[in-house]
């Protein structure tokens, strides 16, 4: 004889495949869990009644009744999987934001007050924005800050031209990271040993030069400079030599930076033309000066979280975010222009407390405006609120509360960061 348990799970999973509603999420707050189980059985014995989209979320196996077989199928499935959030569509990108309506599946109160609290009185702080599920959650503006202001974005503007880079991969103009720069520009002592994926991953073994924004022919320049370590064996966050990989989408696809994004990158953004700022050849900065307004700006964070989709467009591919946000550098913590304090999540972070998080297994997107020149203490502080108040409110099944996650990694972020958050050129 067929298990009934077993058949119910299979009828469940199979429906669950074929429909776009949320098939268990009887209460209609997205996750489906012990919730939803006593809401059915609540409704089967007729003390709470359910309604509408609620019944059909409820009625499992699609025989237009809510009965014991839903009530069993939904109870095993927790049984075995645990809670699960509904499936939703990658948000169009190139559309306004939308507010999440139903807060109550995680303490809404709390983040309030620690937004008015704790992140209140980080005295630099012009900007917080949460995003979960791709719908805000929570946004505040501080000191005369406005949701429409744009600022410069300092490094994460490298994570923009990372971006750049991986769309350039996809589109079959540039062949792979691991080229080395003679195959993009010329030949000469530096350029044979230096790859596009050390530029990615600042470990291309050039020296700072805190002047390439202002020197004619600066390509020439930087690709000419001597090294001062083998590429590929330190780590130097380098902001001269990422600006090289402005020249390799210029020299690769004929098209300045900006340009290239206002045709591939910035409409699924919903981008008009925002202000990026160019070298004294006209070229955009591939390290800093990309001018965006907070609710912009963390358009990026969310595009990766989905996977590279717009609505239903493929802006980039997921092979591209997996490799830039997985570490490539010896002792970890860097990604291709992307921060990554911990596996599994990565952040863009620039000058003066400029932040995307991204955090995949929670959902979640989180970002920061801040007043220059700030602090290296309020950078820190910052980071302390966002991981140990902020993000645990959206671990809703205590998954990383178990792990080396919130306690003492502010420290190993800190001890990233803290060399390279001090001076604007830097960031």
């Amino acid at each position: 004889m067929i298990n009934i348990k077993s058949a119910c799970i299979a009828i469940f999973c199979s429906i669950q495949l074929n429909y776009g509603q949320c098939l268990g999420d009887a209460n209609l707050n997205y996750r489906i869990d012990s919730d939803d189980v006593f809401l059915i059985a609540d409704h089967l014995l007729g003390i709470n009644q359910i309604e509408n989209e609620g019944i059909a979320n409820s009625n499992i196996n699609y025989d237009n009744t809510v009965n014991i077989i839903d009530l069993l199928g939904l109870t095993d499935l927790l049984f075995i999987d645990g809670y699960s959030w509904c499936e939703y569509e990658p948000v169009d990108l190139s559309l306004e934001w939308q507010g999440q309506e139903d807060t109550t599946y995680f303490n809404h109160q709390e983040l309030q007050t620690i937004l008015s609290n704790d992140i209140y009185s980080l005295n630099y702080i012009r900007g917080f924005i949460v995003l979960h599920r791709g719908k805000i959650v929570a946004e505040e503006y501080f000191y005369g800050s406005t949701s429409a202001q744009e600022f410069n974005i300092y490094s994460v503007t490298k994570s923009y031209i990372a971006t750049l880079v991986g769309q350039a991969i996809d589109m079959g103009f540039i062949t792979q990271p691991l080229v080395t720069l003679d195959s993009i520009f010329y030949e000469n002592d530096y350029t044979t040993q230096v790859t596009l994926g050390n530029l990615l991953s600042m470990t291309s073994g050039w020296p700072e030069n805190w002047y390439y924004m202002y020197t004619s022919n600066t390509i020439d320049m930087l690709l000419g400079t001597s090294l001062v370590t083998n590429p590929g064996d330190v780590f130097f966050y380098n902001n001269a030599a990422c600006h090289i990989n402005s020249y390799v989408l210029l020299e690769k696809t004929g098209l300045n930076p900006k340009e290239f994004a206002m045709e591939h990158l910035f409409p699924y953004l919903g981008f008009d033309d925002p202000y990026w700022g160019m070298d004294y050849d006209n070229v955009s900065n591939g390290s800093y000066d990309l001018f965006l307004s907070l609710r912009d700006m963390i358009k990026l964070g969310q595009l990766y979280l989905q996977d590279g989709y717009s609505g239903e467009e493929q802006v980039i591919s997921f092979d591209w975010i997996s490799e830039a946000t997985s570490n490539q550098i010896p002792g970890g913590g860097y990604g291709y222009l992307w921060w990554i304090p911990e596996s599994g999540e990565y952040m863009a972070i620039g000058y003066g407390g400029q932040l995307i998080l991204v955090i995949p297994e929670l959902e979640l997107v989180i970002g920061t405006h801040s007043l220059v020149p700030s602090t290296d203490a309020y950078f820190n502080n910052l980071v302390q609120v966002i991981y140990d108040q902020v993000v645990p409110l959206f671990d809703l099944s205590g998954s990383l509360s178990e792990r080396y996650f919130y306690k003492g990694k502010i420290d190993r972020i800190s001890k990233i960061l803290n060399q390279h958050i001090t001076n604007p050129y830097q960031q």
